[in-house]
């Protein structure tokens, strides 16, 4: 009789047979997670209303750059994890297709290559209508997303991931946006309006990072979960979600946006709820955590939801 990682690999498989090459091209991709980059970017490129000498055709073309950069970051995550050992079949974020050979980590590796330089290439249009000033943001994006979990000493194997995704999925997405539509390289309500999403990515990601203590560990991955241990990695976990569900809130006393901007504080008890369950547990492994971070994620879709309606009720 297999083992359970065993029947979790040959159920997975299982489900992947007979699956079109393009199906598990985009299954690799994660896509139920690309909105998390996309409602950051329109909500830093609706700051942009009443600017003057806005390019609004410009957004579409950052949005689709930025849903570029985050699934070639996803699939990228799925080869390498899967190239070095980490990610067991029966994850509950991973796709299979690498990790059971459905497709092979050489042609990941192209397949994550291609998006990231299609991204660029948005990028390059952008600038020759805009200037340069977007190439640093994203050139910065792309790097990003690919030393991860890429490149020769990947930040996520060395616990550095949650810091650096603060930034990634943040800041660098609305003031990214804001910067296609504008050209400004700097404007600080759409680099700070980054900030909650930011956190709340971080909080995913520590979510998943509790629930996979034991096996990072086994693999040799020193997540920052794994460095500091279950209990404090879970007053990591409180403090992005905490801070990120409250961000809004400072965004107004400062004077950068309306009281419009508190509108996405109507999710604070669903943030709540979900500081509650992590409380619950007492250990890496328990069952409890398994929902952690999908249902963090979901905070995160609402959130920055409510937040581009905050942003353009603001402008108008």
């Amino acid at each position: 009789m297999g083992s359970t990682p065993q029947l979790a690999d040959n159920l997975t498989r299982s489900r992947l047979e007979g699956v079109s090459r393009p199906r598990l091209w985009l299954r690799a991709t994660r896509p139920r997670y690309l909105p998390t980059s996309i409602l950051p970017g329109l909500a830093g490129g609706l700051v942009a209303i009443g600017a003057s000498d806005t390019h609004w055709a410009l957004l579409p073309v950052a949005l689709l750059a930025l849903l570029l950069v985050h699934a070639a970051t996803n699939m990228c995550n799925e080869v390498e994890d899967a190239a070095r050992g980490v990610d067991p079949p029966d994850k509950l974020d991973n796709s299979g297709v690498f990790n059971t050979g459905a497709l092979s980590i050489a042609e990941g590796r192209r397949l994550y290559a291609v998006l990231f330089a299609a991204a660029f290439a948005l990028g390059v249009v952008i600038c020759l209508v805009q200037g340069p000033a977007l190439l640093l943001v994203g050139s910065a994006g792309i790097l990003g997303g690919w030393l991860y979990t890429g490149g020769p000493r990947p930040y996520k194997y060395e616990g550095l991931g949650d810091p650096f995704i603060v930034l990634l999925m943040g800041p660098l997405l609305t003031q990214g946006a804001y910067t296609a539509v504008t050209g400004d390289p700097f404007y600080a309500p759409a680099f700070w309006l980054g900030v909650a999403p930011g956190l709340l990515i971080a909080a995913v990601l520590a979510a998943n990072n509790l629930s996979d203590i034991q096996g990072d560990r086994a693999a040799g991955v020193r997540t920052l979960a794994v460095r500091l241990g279950f209990r404090r990695a879970r007053v990591l976990f409180l403090f992005a979600l905490t801070t990120a569900v409250f961000a809004p809130l400072v965004l107004w006393i400062f004077g950068l946006f309306g009281p419009w901007i508190l509108l996405p504080l109507l999710l604070a008890p669903l943030g709540i709820g979900l500081a509650s369950q992590a409380l619950k547990v007492e250990r890496d492994g328990d069952p409890g955590l398994v929902m952690l971070a999908p249902r963090c994620a979901q905070l995160h879709l609402g959130f920055t939801a409510l937040l581009c309606v905050a942003v353009l009720l603001d402008r108008i």
